[in-house]
């Protein structure tokens, strides 16, 4: 049976043709994202998307004190399983243009890996750099099987902490994660995004201002193949999940793959609440009528 989750948001066949949608070209950046590990796109999201999501996560969104990656100082404040919180940022996981990147980096089946809203707070210090696809342990080099995007809430800048990154370490399949490198830091003004390959070696910067915070949005898919560092399946309650748009509902996890839910349609099996094949029958086999059926 054909996976109804296989078909790509991307057209079959582009040829030499580039691929643009709202005037972003996505081939030219599926290929930047391909050679450096990242691109950034500016003005991503207009300026009253950013103050509506701000409101959203001001208003709906719980967050916590949490040490990052190598820090101890507790100034990161953070909330994860954002799409059991609010609503207000399913659109962007749904927005032609990420789909079209995130398919373009991994392929056409790919799902929900985490979903993040970080406030680095004044007097922060510097996160350790990493791989976001350090998680599965397997050997490099592999195929892409994660792809991040990073959307600014405030602007990015050298003093309040913008994300450092090491272009085409996603390609350094040799050494492991060197904290001494030369990095670059990223800067980008509110409303801009940051995508790139899971393998790119990267880190939030110490945010040294006095009195400014850099909140951010973060979404990660991943190969749908493969276990979400987020379970998304849980992570959403049902009654959630039941709302949403079916792609969305896709990106979840309800997607085919294999045998799906006793051969059913995961999408089917979250709908109607029937977790059983309903062809399927007890002891049929047992009586020679059947047999003699199936004989003729």
């Amino acid at each position: 049976m054909a996976d109804p989750y296989a078909a790509s948001f991307l057209p079959k066949d582009t040829g030499d043709e580039q691929l643009v949608i709202q005037d972003l070209n996505i081939t030219e950046r599926i290929a930047e994202i391909r050679e450096q590990g990242y691109t950034v796109v500016p003005d991503f999201i207009a300026p009253e998307e950013v103050a509506r999501i701000r409101h959203a996560f001001d208003t709906e969104v719980p967050m916590t004190r949490m040490a990052a990656i190598g820090t101890k100082t507790g100034k990161t404040l953070r909330a994860h399983n954002l799409l059991a919180k609010t609503r207000a940022v399913d659109y962007l996981f749904l927005d032609k243009r990420i789909r079209a990147l995130v398919e373009g980096i991994l392929g056409p089946a790919t799902q929900v890996n985490v979903t993040t809203l970080f406030n680095l707070l004044p007097g922060e210090t510097k996160q350790f750099l990493h791989q976001d696809d350090g998680l599965w342990p397997i050997k490099r080099p592999h195929p892409s099987f994660v792809c991040n995007a990073l959307i600014a809430m405030d602007d990015f800048d050298i003093e309040n902490g913008a994300t450092h990154i090491v272009p085409y370490s996603h390609r350094w399949y040799d050494r492991p994660v060197d904290q001494s490198v030369e990095t670059l830091q990223v800067e980008m003004k509110s409303g801009s995004m940051l995508m790139w390959e899971g393998g790119l070696w990267h880190g939030g910067g110490a945010n040294i201002s006095k009195d400014r915070e850099r909140l951010g949005f973060f979404m990660s898919h991943n190969v749908a193949y493969l276990r979400p560092q987020e379970i998304q399946l849980v992570s959403v309650p049902r009654e959630i999940a039941l709302r949403l748009p079916e792609k969305l509902q896709r990106l979840l996890g309800y997607h085919r793959f294999g045998l799906g839910v006793d051969g059913r349609d995961p999408i089917q099996a979250l709908r109607d609440g029937n977790y059983f094949n309903e062809h399927a029958k007890t002891k049929w086999w047992s009586d020679p009528r059947n047999t003699e059926e199936e004989e003729n």
